[in-house]
């Protein structure tokens, strides 16, 4: 009776093609959707253009400009709110509409309340009056009837903990950051992934069983050709479930997502929602 020994005939390795294709599908799959580099959050030229009357002592143009720019729907980070609030208060402060200046004032600090005005470039008199609004902030914001002004108020980044989320549970992350469609896809894709590698150890096994088992040349070699389809099986979804448990994870820690910079209408205020994409 022929018997061939399992040692002498391993499966050959995953061709170089399937790797490639499971290196794209996790290089694509772990910046999915989005990058911040192609979601711009606003117009730094539009924002500079600020500066840029107010420095050319055309204060009016500077006001009109960032107003439009707060109220044309863009999203903001936090440097980009500072300095239009910044800009928008000391040109109202030169036009002598002190009360204005008095309310960007106030948004600027509820964005940063340790915020310092630069000597160098701030007049001596505004300084001050920056430094008495200042003082008055903190009364200000636990105040009943005042001052109207936006004031922003900054939620918890919520990717480090999407990130230990999707670790344990890959798409958790993703729902933990109301990300529902990415926590489908992503944690669907390697649930399913992961079953496939389950279904073709099982398959793999039994396969391996069955070569041990053939004596006759044509029985072993079906039995390996199974073998050796079943393992080539099982280590495409191995390769596939690590590739997206990682995109996973990636995801969770590092996509850019939005969240609001601001939810509070002062007494006799206007309600404004800004998004900052994080």
């Amino acid at each position: 009776m022929m018997r061939m020994n399992l040692t002498r005939f391993q499966p050959a390795p995953p061709s170089a093609g399937l790797f490639s294709i499971f290196f794209l599908t996790f290089t694509f799959s772990l910046f999915p959707f989005s990058s911040p580099a192609l979601q711009a959050q606003s117009s730094t030229a539009d924002i500079l253009q600020v500066k840029f009357f107010y420095d050319a002592v055309e204060f009016e143009k500077a006001i009109s400009t960032g107003r439009e720019i707060l109220s044309s729907g863009q999203t903001f980070a936090p440097d980009e709110l500072l300095f239009l609030h910044r800009y928008l208060a000391l040109s109202y402060y030169n036009i002598g509409q002190v009360d204005s200046a008095r309310t960007h004032f106030l948004s600027l600090l509820s964005v940063d309340p340790g915020y310092e005005l630069d000597p160098v470039t701030v007049s001596p008199k505004i300084i001050d009056f920056f430094k008495d609004i200042k003082k008055d902030y903190q009364a200000l914001a636990g105040s009943g009837p005042g001052p109207a002004y936006t004031r922003y108020v900054f939620v918890e980044d919520l990717r480090p903990g999407a990130a230990w989320r999707s670790m344990i549970l890959p798409g958790w992350g993703q729902f933990y950051k109301h990300q529902k469609t990415r926590g489908y896809l992503l944690g669907g894709a390697f649930w399913g992934s992961l079953l496939g590698t389950g279904i073709s150890l099982l398959q793999e096994s039994a396969a391996r069983d069955k070569y041990l088992e053939s004596s006759t040349p044509e029985e072993i070699e079906r039995a390996y050709s199974d073998y050796d389809r079943w393992h080539k099986t099982r280590q495409a979804f191995t390769i596939a479930s690590a590739a997206l448990w990682a995109a996973a994870v990636g995801d969770a820690l590092w996509s850019p997502y939005s969240r609001a910079s601001l939810a509070a209408r002062p007494e006799g205020g206007v309600l404004l929602t800004l998004q900052i994409q994080f």
